[in-house]
């Protein structure tokens, strides 16, 4: 044994190739009420904190953001004065269309499918077209997607296509579909 038994780094390199945890300590000459001692004082500080962890953890709960509203949770938004002449831009619509006349809904179904750019526009879509800022959309995000590329598609045959007709109940159904979608991004009510 000769110089180990005096040199406490030596056995505590000697204790360190044993793995036994509690060899470091009686490596340096403690004795081993002192070490249970100091093994539940670290036990005890860890219980705290954890407790301590919990709780605060608790606390922040309350702090997190919440990225969807729950399930018939009214949505709080600040409207603009560009979305109340939205709004009223989609009043003139549907008060263009009421009476029923083809060429009036002819004429408010282009009205509504430009509405439907501007808000896409306002959303962060880029493109050329309405169709390069659709083709952008998820169906995961925007349920009402496909009906908008229904309704973007009948509008794209309205200006397009000479002779181009419709019947007046379908145009109605059209319109519908700009509806849902400007009801989705929370344009109308």
């Amino acid at each position: 044994m000769g110089i180990e038994q005096y040199n406490p780094l030596v056995r505590a390199f000697a204790a360190v190739k044993e793995i036994d945890p509690t060899a470091w300590a009686y490596a340096f000459g403690a004795s081993e009420p002192i070490v249970e001692t100091i093994r539940n004082v670290f036990i005890g500080i860890d219980a705290v904190l954890f407790v301590a962890f919990i709780a605060v953890l608790m606390q922040a709960v309350k702090y997190r953001p919440i990225l969807q509203p729950e399930h018939g949770e009214a949505v709080k938004k600040a409207y603009t004065l560009r979305d109340a002449l939205m709004r009223e831009r989609w009043s003139a619509i549907v008060a263009r269309a009421a009476p029923g006349q083809p060429d009036s809904i002819r004429f408010a179904l282009i009205e509504a499918d430009k509405l439907a750019d501007d808000v896409l526009k306002k959303l962060g879509f880029e493109g050329e077209h309405m169709a390069d800022r659709l083709e952008q959309i998820d169906e995961d995000e925007l349920r009402s997607l496909s009906g908008l590329w229904r309704a973007h598609r009948v509008r794209n045959n309205l200006v397009d296509t000479p002779g181009f007709a419709m019947s007046v109940d379908e145009a109605k159904k059209l319109l519908s579909l700009y509806e849902v979608f400007l009801k989705e991004v929370h344009i109308v009510e």
